[in-house]
């Protein structure tokens, strides 16, 4: 290689070179490097955290890191020059392996463009707003947008933007909730959208359906072909918000109907602000779809200089994390399911809809508050009162009770991901926020609490609430790692220091 070709790597560049001696593996590194929450270490033989957190990002190992490096100072990748030429070639063959895994074409007007992002939340603000603009122009009617309401701020916030300022008109589709009057329905409290209240809301001028693939806090699955084959019969564009579920499973969206979706890579151990957003090119030529940012790159369908060093690491991460993906999958499976039983044994741990059947009620049949001073009533059904019975004895020994939240059906949420709340007994509210400070203490990173789009759509008794905690694993999760927040949780859970009242 000529001394020209080679990539500068500048002094200050070098400093953040994974030290490969560094304990804790590929993560340590890269973790210890962080600041704020994970404050930075001073030795080599500190140990790392274990995060716990990865839904909300991952971390990335030194071969992402060393793919970025490799790739700095190479110039605009929109230029002529050798640099440039070797710069775009990058950008195709990852479009190429993209297009390749998926399952489907990148020309013809099946085929969808694959346009490089700052990541999901741009994706999906891109779609919202440049269907509504180009159904406008089109026609000259107000558009008419549905999602669902387990959808992402970035969409959901857009979406109600375009409302507000009768851009749009508006439909947010409920997603399957907690059993309403103590008797659990059909399915119960999953998060997921029924396909048959998509079908209802559906309206002459309806240009965009957009349903998350899967949510990032409970990892419910939303059964994406069926709404997808009731987008295609209505003739309705259809896009999901993919980013936490492109990549860690099986993704096709030609056979789900889809014609967008977004993703985004660090949730694949990819750096932050980089991802994807597919277009499929019938949809583009038909509603003349235009750029959320102008220029001339990604075909003028989205302006702005190619973010190559984060591509180059996303390209490396995406294909170490797809390399024996099934094999990876059925792993973080195991340590998942190891924790919810591990938290069985410790605890008392029912599912949400099982809580809300045997809730203490009210006379009128209102659900009670655990401070509340009404004379409670039974729950209506067997089920109901046996869980009851649990609780009230849970209650007299002091045990704190794991709630589950989201799908019964482990096939129907993300492998990586546990979505609970904890209860104590004497009608005191176990405090997340006290207890993610407690773990991160102890060198444990876990997420806490639900947004409140989240909260309403699911309507889970607001005592649950303040207990809720997020845990999801990664390729880089370890039986230790799972060891560690179990041992390191039931202690802060069984003692007083997380509790309030």
């Amino acid at each position: 290689m000529k001394r020209a070709d080679r990539p500068i790597i500048s002094p200050e560049a070098k400093l953040f070179l994974p030290n490969r001696k560094t304990r804790g593996g590929p993560l340590a590194a890269t973790i210890m490097m962080a600041s704020g929450g994970l404050e930075a270490k001073s030795t080599a033989s500190a140990e790392p955290p274990v995060y716990l957190d990865n839904n909300s990002t991952t971390m990335m190992p030194p071969e992402v890191v060393d793919a970025m490096l490799r790739w700095i100072n190479r110039g605009n990748p929109s230029a002529e020059y050798s640099s440039a030429r070797e710069a775009q070639k990058l950008l195709q063959r990852f479009r190429t392996l993209l297009a390749a895994d998926g399952g489907f074409r990148m020309e013809g007007p099946r085929g969808y463009s694959i346009i490089f992002t700052s990541g999901g939340s741009e994706g999906n603000c891109h779609v919202a707003n440049a269907a509504a603009r180009a159904y406008a122009a089109r026609t000259g009617k107000l558009p008419h947008i549905i999602i669902s309401a387990m959808e992402h701020t970035s969409l959901s916030t857009c979406c109600l933007q375009l409302a507000r300022d009768k851009m749009a008109q508006l439909t947010v589709i409920p997603v399957q909730k907690c059993p309403a009057g103590g008797r659990a329905r059909e399915g119960g409290a999953t998060g997921t959208v029924d396909p048959s209240e998509l079908q209802k809301a559906i309206r002459p001028n309806t240009c965009l359906i957009s349903v998350i693939a899967a949510n990032g806090a409970t990892g419910a699955i939303n059964d994406l072909r069926a709404l997808g084959a009731i987008a295609r019969a209505s003739r309705i564009p259809f896009h999901s918000d993919a980013v936490q579920f492109f990549g860690k499973s099986t993704f096709q969206p030609e056979a789900l109907n889809l014609d967008a979706f977004s993703a985004s890579f660090h949730t694949l151990h990819g750096p932050p602000g980089v991802g994807f957003l597919a277009l499929r090119n019938a949809f583009v030529e038909s509603y003349c779809l235009g750029a959320l940012v102008c220029g001339t790159q990604n075909a003028g369908l989205r302006g702005g200089t190619a973010n190559l060093p984060g591509v180059a690491g996303a390209f490396t991460a995406y294909k170490l994390s797809s390399a024996d993906r099934g094999s990876k999958n059925f792993r973080i499976r195991r340590l998942r399911d190891g924790i919810q039983a591990a938290l069985a044994r410790r605890f008392f741990a029912i599912h949400v809809d099982d809580y809300c059947e045997a809730r203490p009620r009210a006379p009128d049949g209102n659900p009670m508050t655990p401070n509340s001073s009404r004379a409670p009533i039974a729950p209506k059904t067997e089920r109901g009162a046996s869980v009851a019975r649990s609780l009230d004895l849970s209650a007299e020994k002091g045990i704190p009770v794991i709630v589950w939240i989201g799908p019964r059906d482990r096939a129907k949420i993300l492998p990586n991901t546990l979505f609970f709340a904890v209860l104590c007994s004497g009608g005191r509210e176990f405090c997340n926020k006290k207890a993610r400070a407690l773990l991160e203490k102890k060198g444990i990173i876990v997420g806490a609490g639900a947004p409140p789009l989240l909260e309403k759509a699911l309507d889970v008794p607001p005592e649950l609430w303040r207990g809720v905690l997020q845990v999801s694993l990664s390729d880089a999760t370890t039986t230790d790692d799972v060891a560690a927040f179990v041992e390191a949780f039931a202690t802060i859970a069984m003692s007083a220091r997380a509790r309030e009242g």
